[in-house]
């Protein structure tokens, strides 16, 4: 019996020795909440704690952002618009570009110092102006949550300042708290993102000066310090926003591109400013060392395997079957075989059946499973199937009696 034991033994520690295990697993990342996700397929690399509500600092000027970007593409605002400080805006500190009462600046200039210095005064100028008080634009910032889709998301005003840092905070502390997920906030970056790219301009400026040649010039750098020139900087990075309160601790929503493969990371209540963008490494890092992009299912191609529906009335038995749209996604480098296809049919249809109908639809799996974040893709069918006559469907079905009683 003991040497059957120690035999089996042996061969289970061969067996794991041998046998190679591709998915390389993220270091530890020391936030108290992360989230990891592909920009184009939505898969979700990695996340902890993702839909844990906590204070989003900072981060929240980038739902002040969209907001500010829909006004202009609606119409109702432009970049040359020009905007009058209020002493409420200018008494707004911390993070800021040192307003004063009374002065003028254009969209575009106070926009810019939203993204790069993170500046409260500058952010409430622009709320104030656009919703005739900083409570009217945080109310357009709740509606925009609604229309996203965000569950475990509520603002109470326009920069995620704590209340009490304000010297006269917005009258909206009265219903819930101000806070998100670190899902929610993926949510909001990708959005910003796919909607209006151009925002890059804005969160890769490294250094900016203010108020160029007048008595409250300034020269800062951006709080992003991934991005090229600054202390943390890592290929690829590209934005997007920075937070930090004593109660949201250090966070960052940070994005990176490498040959076609954009991700959005977020770290919210990190310890320091420092373990905010090292953090965020670890997630970058893992990303880039593991992953590749790769197109899965082709727009108007087959699925190996998978050519065609079945019709049992149609003129033509099957019609081929193509994917509806395209699917790229991040897989592992090194472990390309363990991903498959699920097609999976609707049942019962029927000719006539019209080109582009959609009769099933495909999903990619890793290891068999589902990969977290990622849709599947409808098929549809090629071309167009008509009935077949009754006289036709009536032989085809003696035919096929023929041949089953020869076989």
């Amino acid at each position: 019996m003991r040497r059957y034991v120690v035999f089996l033994f042996c061969i289970i520690s061969i067996f794991f020795v041998t046998t190679p295990t591709f998915a390389a697993e993220l270091q530890e990342v020391n936030a108290k909440s992360y989230f990891l996700v592909d920009t184009i397929s939505g898969e979700i690399l990695a996340e902890k704690n993702a839909d844990d509500p906590r204070p989003p600092a900072s981060m929240t000027k980038m739902v002040s952002a969209i907001v500010i970007y829909d006004e202009i593409k609606k119409g109702n605002l432009h970049w040359d618009d020009v905007i009058t400080v209020s002493k409420r805006a200018a008494a707004i500190n911390e993070a800021e570009i040192r307003l004063v009462a009374g002065e003028k600046l254009t969209v575009k200039e106070l926009f810019t110092a939203l993204f790069v210095q993170s500046a409260n005064d500058a952010t409430v100028a622009l709320a104030e102006h656009i919703g005739g008080s900083e409570e009217g634009f945080v109310e357009k910032m709740n509606e925009k949550a609604d229309e996203l889709g965000l569950k475990n998301t509520h603002f109470q005003n326009a920069t995620g300042l704590n209340t009490e840092s304000y010297p006269d905070p917005p009258d909206t502390v009265k219903v819930g708290e101000h806070e998100m997920s670190a899902r929610d906030t993926s949510i909001v970056a990708r959005h910003l993102l796919k909607t209006y790219p151009e925002v890059l301009q804005y969160t890769t400026i490294s250094t900016y000066t203010f108020h160029q040649n007048q008595p409250n010039q300034q020269t800062v750098n951006n709080w992003n310090q991934m991005l090229p020139t600054l202390k943390y900087y890592f290929e690829g990075v590209d934005g997007l926003k920075t937070g930090h309160t004593n109660a949201a601790g250090y966070c960052f929503t940070g994005t990176a591109n490498r040959n076609g493969l954009r991700v959005v990371s977020v770290v919210m209540g990190t310890n320091s400013e420092s373990a905010r963008f090292l953090e965020t490494e670890k997630l970058l890092a893992y990303t880039y060392d593991n992953f590749e992009l790769v197109t899965a299912v082709t727009e108007g191609k087959s699925i190996p395997g998978h050519l065609n529906y079945h019709l049992p009335n149609g003129v033509q038995r099957t019609v081929p079957m193509i994917a509806e749209k395209s699917l790229t996604l991040p897989e592992f480098k090194e472990d390309k075989q363990a991903y498959t296809y699920k097609v999976t049919l609707k049942k019962g249809l029927k000719a006539p059946l019209a080109k582009g109908t959609v009769v099933g639809e495909v999903s990619i799996r890793y290891q068999g499973k589902p990969i977290p974040g990622v849709s599947s893709v409808p098929l549809v069918a090629q071309k167009p199937v008509e009935e077949g006559s009754f006289f036709r469907l009536f032989f085809r079905n003696m035919w096929d009696t023929v041949n089953s009683w020869i076989s």
